[in-house]
């Protein structure tokens, strides 16, 4: 699928937090969809990439999507 499809299916699965590359401890989370989306160039994609939000807002924004689907 095109990168813009792929954005857009992302939106309609369920989404989950995981931790960046310094572990349990960070301040922040990764958001991501529960099942891996890659574009027809293999592109991964990430709601919300490493470093970019605290892990209090992420696990609430997770929970608001998931329950809306």
């Amino acid at each position: 699928m095109e990168y813009e499809e792929a954005i857009e299916y992302s939106i309609t699965v369920k989404w989950k937090t995981s931790y960046c590359s310094e572990g349990r401890n960070c301040w922040c989370r990764i958001i991501e969809p529960i099942e891996k989306i890659q574009d027809k160039d293999d592109n991964e994609i990430y709601i919300v990439g490493s470093g970019c939000i605290p892990k209090e807002y992420a696990e609430h924004l997770v929970k608001i999507h998931n329950e809306s689907l």
